[in-house]
């Protein structure tokens, strides 16, 4: 049966220092013997001949060939300084770079070796291409050689020859051809078998390839067996004439040491044991050492010392029945944990009891200091201050005190190694590294004590005993209804106010992020009167008036102060929703040209309306007000950490704060970390630290953990409910796509323009691709997907969306139902406009362009006309803010790129008051890019439900930008 195989060479390389370098060839075989060499062995050579080396010892052996060709060590070790090539000859004259270069080559070699031993692989000597390969080949044995050192007296000195043993065999140097490979480890070729030599340098035996003895005179004796032969008869076996050699089997004392095992990556205990004249490691397979002695009168004497294999053994029980075990390289350590350190804990825990039973113990250095295995232990003591927990804890090592505070740097970035002074090292546990991370991460060093948020109280929970009580842990207290209050709240928003009460009541900020169209408006409501019922004058400054100089002053009110910052869209759906639900308390707009009249007025009413444009102008002026409340609504709007809004909502000083957003995360993670620092400052840490420890792990790697931590602590502040599970009383909500066909005319426009558009953004031109380019040129593309008129208006072709829509739009005027349709583009509604006006269909529009002002005659117009048909609105101006009950359909002109928006614009019909079943309808133009977007939304529906019950974090447009254009 004929194959190839790979098979390693070996070749002498022309310089007296370097040992022989690998190389690797496909070779030709037959049954078992080799034939020629087919060609160098590569990754595209391998491939050729069908030869796989995945999940093999080849996959190492080939790279250190590639690694040890002369060309790639020149490469490697040659001086920046060096402009010059030289050969790796001419590199090693210099002794610097020659000791670096030899110890890279031996310690590849060394592996190379061990690999082909252990494999059996195919291995030569010298091969020339012109020879089979079988002629050069060498043999592998699994059997090692034993050195043995024969001493013989003499009366001039003592004889001395190095022979090896091959099973029993014995073999003289002289008489046999040796070839050196390697001095240490060992590995020679012996007539044709590769073998490696037990505890010796190889170098040792280059002496005896031309002579069988060596003579050492009296004079140089006691000079050469110090330096020369005593390194060596340790280690291997003596042979002597002439002289006695004393045998010693007394074990006198034993030990461990610590150690660390570098290829496990954690500290061991070696076993040490002491005997008269030598030291055995227990993991050593050495049982004999022997050691030249010399007497007041030079006479030598040989100590051989043999290990006492039962007396040994009694000290492993000892260490087993402590809980150790022996691991595969006979080192000991726990039965139990992963953690590197985990035996210095154990010898914390038996130190005394190993010293009395007569071990000697030796401790590690880390970062040259001694470990430190004393008993430790730590307390703590922590009180409630304001908005604050205070902690002090305590850390007692051995006799040593520390404030915990001092380890806090260490836990927070993973470092282990606490210094107790400088001699000393204390290695922290794991179980504090994992236990009080949080708070290492979270908390404030002050005065050697640790400042936790009263926010971040859940980071206490089974950590640290906190004293005092956590009303956020104890039941609410039963909510009530203000008689005051015009409206009848049903149960799972009696829920939320009590929820938001029961934030209130312990000072801390809630967002409330029910699904859109579930009252949050009207839950708020419910919570700020009552706040205003409440106030008393023993907990809150009230407003006084002096009717004269000598009169004393009166009491008049008390006044909430509440700041409600929202969309300016927003502002006449509040106010409404103030007067029909709280008509008693006062309310004003902060808004309009003449709103600075009312600044000395601001603290005399209930509530102030405001919005996110005006609030960001006159924040110099509304953060010298202390609010009793500031409520933001849509609190997404904060999302941007950078933005100026964003800056200003958080410089005004309020006592309590609520978010109001069913849509909490839109984009990313950082929409969150906005929005939770805003009600409660800190909570989730700088927004660097959010970043790194939770954004990053989380919407690049999903990490479940940092998932599951961070829903831990928002948890208790963010209050999320969907329509299907309170408002189970809602009509049925239904959806359903329409795929439509573009005509002809306009399936060629599109094709056109999404050439252009993968030119353009892919690379093919070379117009560099940036954001704006990228948005400008998919939208011209959703665009042309819905109508050539959005990009020409005077054009006559025609659009299949735009056929299908009306048909669509008569049926349901025919049955006299009421629509809402949404669109991306203004232009993409005119289109519509236009078409109602030439068929007598009566609409009313609301677009950014709508005024304020008009909002609400608009949204009366439609809910009240019953033969208004159509309401037509832009997706962002009409989103949020209106209540179309009227409406039962829903129309989805063109998809959105995230999720959210359409279904924000969904509630404006499906929510409390509708009294039908909704329709939800998409028109997707097919083989389009809003095809590609619909998936795009699918992609986004995962990651948030995990956090806070919502959906989800979109990718960047950027990423999907072959897939949109494909």
């Amino acid at each position: 049966m004929s194959l190839f195989c790979i098979c390693y060479n070996i070749f002498d390389y022309n310089h007296p220092e370097v040992p022989a370098l690998p190389e690797a060839y496909i070779v030709h075989k037959k049954d078992d013997t080799l034939g020629y060499i087919e060609k160098q062995a590569t990754g595209v050579t391998l491939k050729s001949y069908s030869i796989s080396t995945l999940s093999t010892p080849h996959v190492e052996l080939l790279d250190i060939c590639s690694d040890l060709k002369p060309s790639a060590l020149e490469q490697k070790f040659l001086p920046k300084n060096k402009r010059k090539k030289i050969n790796l000859g001419e590199l090693i004259e210099d002794p610097k770079t020659k000791h670096v270069v030899l110890n890279y080559i031996n310690k590849k070699l060394s592996i190379f070796y061990s690999l082909i031993h252990n494999n059996h692989y195919p291995i030569s000597y010298n091969q020339q291409r012109k020879d089979p390969v079988e002629i050069n080949r060498l043999f592998i044995k699994d059997t090692r050689l034993k050195p043995i050192l024969e001493f013989t007296k003499t009366q001039d000195g003592i004889e001395y020859a190095f022979s090896l043993t091959d099973e029993g065999k014995r073999i003289v140097p002289k008489n046999n051809n040796i070839k050196k490979l390697l001095n240490e480890p060992s590995w020679i070729v012996l007539n044709k078998y590769l073998l490696q030599i037990e505890n010796l340098n190889a170098n040792k035996l280059k002496p005896f390839f031309n002579k069988e003895k060596i003579t050492i005179p009296k004079k140089h004796l006691k000079t050469y067996l110090e330096k020369v032969i005593v390194p060596v008869i340790k280690n291997i076996d003596v042979i002597t004439n002439g002289f006695e050699i004393i045998t010693c089997n007394t074990l006198s004392s034993f030990g461990i040491e610590i150690i660390q095992d570098f290829i496990q990556n954690r500290y061991v205990a070696k076993v040490i044991f002491e005997y008269q004249h030598t030291t055995f490691e227990y993991q050593n397979s050495k049982n004999t050492e022997s050691n030249v002695l010399f007497d007041d009168n030079d006479n030598i004497k040989i100590i051989q010392t043999k290990r006492d294999p039962k007396a040994e053994q009694k000290i492993i029980d000892i260490l087993i029945d402590m809980g150790l075990k022996k691991n595969q390289n006979l080192l000991f350590e726990t039965n139990f944990g992963q953690d590197p350190y985990q035996i210095l804990y154990w010898l914390t825990a038996h130190k005394s009891e190993l010293e009395k039973r007569g071990f000697t113990i030796t401790l590690p250095t880390i970062e040259n200091r001694t470990v430190n295995v004393a008993p430790h232990e730590i307390t703590f003591q922590n009180q409630k201050d304001n908005d604050w927990f205070d902690i002090k804890g305590t850390v007692n090592i051995g006799d040593s005190t520390i404030s915990f505070s001092k380890f806090i740097p260490y836990i927070k970035t993973n470092n282990r190694f606490f210094p107790i002074n400088e001699d000393q090292i204390f290695v922290i546990p794991q179980e504090w590294m994992t236990r009080y991370k949080k708070v290492a991460d979270f908390g404030r060093l002050k005065n050697q004590n640790i400042k936790i948020a009263k926010s971040n109280y859940t980071l206490l929970k089974n950590v640290i005993p906190i004293e005092g009580e956590i009303l956020l842990e104890e039941p609410p207290k039963t909510f009530t209804a203000s008689p005051k209050l015009k409206a009848t709240l049903r149960p799972y928003q009696k829920d939320g106010v009590q929820w938001l009460i029961h934030h209130y009541q312990n000072k801390l900020g809630a967002c409330l992020a029910d699904d859109m169209g579930l009252g949050k408006t009207l839950q708020t409501i419910a919570m700020l009167l009552y706040a205003k019922e409440e106030l008393t004058p023993e907990n809150q400054p009230v407003q006084t008036v002096r009717l004269d100089l000598f009169s004393d002053p009166l009491v008049v009110k008390t006044y909430l102060k509440a700041l409600i910052v929202l969309p300016s869209s927003l502002l006449f759906n509040w106010a409404q929703e103030i007067l029909k639900f709280a008509p008693h308390l006062n309310i004003v707009k902060y808004t309009g040209a003449n709103r600075k009249t009312l600044t000395p007025y601001l603290e005399t009413y209930d509530i102030i309306l405001s919005s996110y444009n005006i609030v960001s102008k006159d924040i110099d002026t509304l953060k010298k007000t202390n609010f009793n409340y500031l409520v933001i609504d849509e609190s997404q709007q904060i999302k941007n950490k950078s933005s100026k809004v964003f800056g200003a909502i958080n410089s005004i000083s309020a006592s309590h704060k609520i978010s109001l957003s069913g849509t909490p995360i839109e984009n990313s993670l950082s929409d969150l970390w906005s929005q939770m620092e805003f009600i409660n400052p800190g909570i989730l840490g700088s927004h660097t630290f959010f970043k790194d420890y939770f954004q990053i792990p989380i919407e690049k790697h999903k990490d479940q953990d940092r998932i599951d931590e961070l829903k831990t602590l928002i948890d208790p502040f963010i209050l999320r409910r969907t329509k299907e599970q309170v408002a189970k009383d809602l009509p049925e909500l239904s959806e359903q796509i329409i795929y439509t066909e573009m005509s002809t005319e306009q399936n060629k426009l599109y094709d056109s323009q999404k050439s252009a558009a993968r030119n353009l953004l892919l690379g093919i031109d070379t117009i560099t691709a940036n954001k704006v380019h990228i948005i400008n040129t998919l939208t011209r593309l959703r665009q042309l997907a819905n109508h050539p008129k959005l990009l020409d208006n005077d054009t006559k072709n025609k659009s299949g969306k735009f056929i299908d829509v009306t048909n669509y739009i008569q049926t349901l005027i025919k049955s006299n139902k009421k629509v809402l349709v949404f669109s991306s583009f203004v232009s993409h509604l005119e289109v519509y406009e236009e078409w109602c006006n030439t068929q007598k269909v009566s609409y009313v529009t609301l677009t950014g362009e709508t005024k304020s002002s008009d909002r609400e005659k608009v949204v009366t117009e439609f809910q009240e006309n019953e033969s208004i048909s159509i309401f037509f609105i832009s997706l962002k101006a009409g989103g949020v803010g209106l209540n179309l009950t009227k409406a039962s359909y829903v129309i989805l002109l063109d998809p959105w790129w995230n999720p959210f928006i359409e279904k924000q614009a969904i509630a404006r019909s499906h929510r409390i008051g509708q009294k039908n079943k909704v329709m939800v309808t998409r028109f997707i133009a097919k083989n389009t890019i809003e095809e590609k977007i619909l998936k795009l939304q699918e992609k986004k529906k995962n990651l948030s439900d995990n956090i806070i019950d919502i959906n989800t974090i979109p990718d960047y447009i950027e990423k999907d930008l072959a897939d949109l254009l494909s």
